[in-house]
């Protein structure tokens, strides 16, 4: 048997809660009459029903509640808006220091994407490493103007286009 599993003589949750709508009366009569007959014939059953009928009897000894005045409801809310009314300047201070915290955030926020796009769309000139880490494609540009495509260049590599030179 595990640690949360009932004892075997304990009632299960729906029988339980039939044995409660039985106490409270909130059964049919023919319903009704089907738990009076396993009260008496089941003992589990007549142990739980007497438990909670003593549990039903020790709430008649707590102490009752005084019925609210007619005027309950009034006073109540009278004293919630006075509660309410009352804002003090600190409060309002904060609430304009949060919206105006919140205002400036989002500013910058969109500063930052208006930067970033800005960047992305024109991006800066090459500078001088950049310019110098290509001086001979720069250099040699004009003979590169009269290429039509990369596959010329390519087969200008292949050694099978001149012949073997073969040195002496």
């Amino acid at each position: 048997m595990t640690e949360n599993s009932p004892p075997p003589s304990a009632l299960t949750p729906e029988e339980h809660a039939e044995l409660v709508a039985y106490l409270d009366g909130e059964l049919s009569e023919e319903a009704a009459r089907a738990i009076e007959l396993r009260i008496s014939q089941e003992p589990r059953w007549s142990a739980e029903a007497e438990s909670l009928q003593k549990a039903w009897d020790l709430l008649d000894f707590l102490p009752q509640t005084p019925e609210p005045t007619p005027h309950f409801t009034q006073i109540t809310l009278s004293r919630l808006r006075s509660r309410q009314e009352p804002t003090s300047v600190g409060a309002k201070l904060g609430w304009l220091l949060l919206g105006s915290g919140a205002w400036g955030v989002t500013l910058l926020f969109a500063g930052l994407c208006a930067y970033n796009t800005y960047r992305w769309t024109y991006p800066p000139e090459p500078g001088e490493k950049e310019l110098l880490r290509d001086l001979r494609l720069i250099e040699n540009k004009r003979y590169y103007d009269r290429i039509d495509n990369f596959d010329f260049l390519e087969k200008l590599d292949d050694p099978d286009l001149f012949g073997d030179i073969t040195s002496p």
